[in-house]
């Protein structure tokens, strides 16, 4: 019956085999969709291997066979199971390699997944006990010793409970109205969790206060740099997500000679091939309606001025299509043009904040369009 334990033994530590093994995946670069095969591949294993114990307890329990040929052969039934699915979790876990790395396992998931298994753990446990009184029975054992024998929690001595014919021998001298007190033990259970509270604190210590372990504190403050880079990184390839906040003057030949195409196809009609201004304001001086430098000039296409009949552009431009054409509007500052339309608005001059990075890069030109 040893064998029996063993695999008791071996499947009650599978959830802890679970935790392990996301810890390691996680720590060692293993894709989450790997992880996710593995562990269908235990419950399934779990799954296949209740069947064959369930199948092994009908057959002693209604046909009698014989209790030895039984054992031997549930054992190569299970042992043959284990193998094959072994040999198909490493078969999918390297088909599973190639999925893509985006793939993420949820929390909810897993703790799913790992509750299945736990779920079906135990359930084997009840199974091989069962198992075990019924073989002991067909020997010769009485019902009442095969089954005390095969108590795997009695075993363990998990609760150190004592019979209630040897109450009396636990009983304090203290009475309270007929009510009396027994002297049990701390139950072995409670007190293996808290000699493992015990080695967790000094695995901790050493982990987070003599390692390289960050505390919270400073695990935060490296994931708001992280998140900080990342964001940058991000609005950086991602024109589309340029505002009136974070747009910023081009001066590349090339993003102007693209602003000046849209220009001159969509805007010319009413402020001139040249910017001189017809219906619409004068752009090559320094007095605006509403506001100059990249931002404003920015907004007032983005969203148009429809009290004046100019439309709101953002359905048609992109953001980064409007950026190069507010650039290029920018650039024909003070470039004087034949027949250009008397100002309007109020004279703009860009503003500097002294030792901080401005949020409008038309600093760049305040210089020129400064008195």
């Amino acid at each position: 019956m040893k064998r029996y334990n063993l695999l008791i033994a071996s499947f009650l530590c599978l959830p802890m085999m679970t935790f392990a093994g996301n810890s390691i995946a996680k720590a060692s670069g293993i894709s989450d969709a790997i992880l996710v095969t593995l562990l269908v591949c235990f419950i399934v294993l779990l799954l296949v291997i209740t069947k064959v114990l369930v199948s092994s307890i009908e057959a002693i329990g209604k046909e009698g066979k014989k209790v030895e040929k039984n054992d031997s052969q549930s054992t190569k039934i299970v042992s043959l199971i284990i193998l094959s699915s072994l040999s198909f979790s490493a078969q999918a876990a390297e088909t599973n390699a190639s999925i893509d790395s985006a793939y993420v396992l949820s929390n909810s998931l897993f703790w799913i997944l790992v509750g299945v298994i736990l779920l079906l753990a135990v359930i084997i446990g009840v199974l091989f006990k069962s198992l075990n009184t019924l073989i002991k029975v067909a020997k010769g054992e009485s019902f009442e010793e095969a089954e005390v024998t095969t108590d795997l929690f009695a075993a363990l001595n998990l609760t150190d409970n004592i019979p209630i014919e040897r109450e009396v021998d636990i009983m304090l001298d203290h009475n309270y109205d007929g009510i009396t007190e027994l002297d049990n033990n701390l139950p072995p259970w409670w007190k293996y969790m808290f000699y493992g509270t015990i080695v967790f604190a000094f695995v901790y210590i050493y982990h987070y206060h003599i390692g390289d372990g960050q505390l919270q504190t400073a695990e935060y403050l490296t994931e708001v740099e992280a998140a900080a880079a990342e964001k940058e990184t991000m609005m950086a390839n991602a024109t589309d997500l340029i505002t009136e906040e974070n747009v910023t003057y081009l001066i590349a030949a090339a993003d102007l000679a693209k602003g000046e195409a849209i220009y001159q196809g969509n805007c010319a009609t009413c402020h001139g091939q040249l910017g001189e201004g017809g219906a619409g304001p004068n752009m090559t001086d320094e007095f605006w309606i509403h506001g100059g430098g990249i931002s404003n000039i920015f907004k007032t296409i983005k969203y148009g001025v429809p009290a004046k009949g100019m439309i709101a552009w953002q359905s048609q431009f992109s953001p980064s299509q409007m950026q190069k054409v507010a650039s290029y509007v920018l650039s024909l500052q003070g470039t004087k043009p034949a027949n250009g339309k008397a100002p309007q608005g109020e004279k703009y001059v860009e503003e500097v904040v002294e030792d901080a990075t401005p949020a409008d890069s038309t600093v760049v030109i305040a210089a020129t369009i400064a008195e």
